[in-house]
């Protein structure tokens, strides 16, 4: 599912930071390095706004966003750095805009609008529940942690935090999983 319908082909492109000159040249190279960008870091993004979210459709909306400011920056990108850590900044900075905004209408009465839950299975109902349990940090570490396969300090450096509160908050959502807690 693209964000965005670029006609170009998938084949991978050099990285490189290139000047936008809007000829049709760079927009195809431009279109190529963010589709190679996008196929490798799409499921990452998602699962972790699913995380922050625990919901589906809102979780592919925020990765959805997430890569549509990264299409919007395209020009000023350097695209021989990896880009995920980028992504995934923006898609907790996007979800806690998002849980602001709905905390505030709730705060002052707003209605705020719901989608139904679409086509999930029973597998996922179950994971659903077990992650509703837990606080978005939790799952963020969790995502973020086991997987993602990061370690603490890079986790924490897309959290905001220290190393130490993402193990322990893996930690603390890895016990209230097991129903410890």
């Amino acid at each position: 599912m693209m964000p965005l319908d670029l006609s170009a082909s998938k084949t991978a492109a050099e990285p490189t930071r290139h000047r936008v000159d809007g000829s049709a040249a760079t927009v195809a190279a431009d279109a190529r390095v963010f589709e190679a960008a996008y196929d490798q870091a799409w499921l990452p993004v998602f699962r972790f706004a699913l995380a922050w979210t625990n919901d589906w459709a809102a979780a592919e909306d925020l990765a959805q966003e997430a890569f549509l400011r990264l299409w919007n920056r395209r020009d000023t990108v350097d695209w021989s750095e990896p880009v995920l850590p980028w992504l995934l900044v923006t898609t907790r900075r996007s979800a806690t805009d998002r849980f602001r905004r709905l905390r505030r209408s709730l705060t002052f009465g707003v209605p705020v609008a719901t989608a139904p839950d679409s086509d999930a299975r029973l597998e996922w109902l179950d994971l659903r529940a077990g992650f509703g349990r837990l606080s978005p940090l939790e799952r963020s570490a969790l995502v973020l942690t086991v997987v993602e396969d990061l370690d603490a300090a890079a986790a924490g450096e897309i959290l905001g935090i220290e190393a130490n509160a993402v193990r322990s908050a893996a930690s603390r959502g890895r016990q209230k999983l097991r129903g410890e807690r």
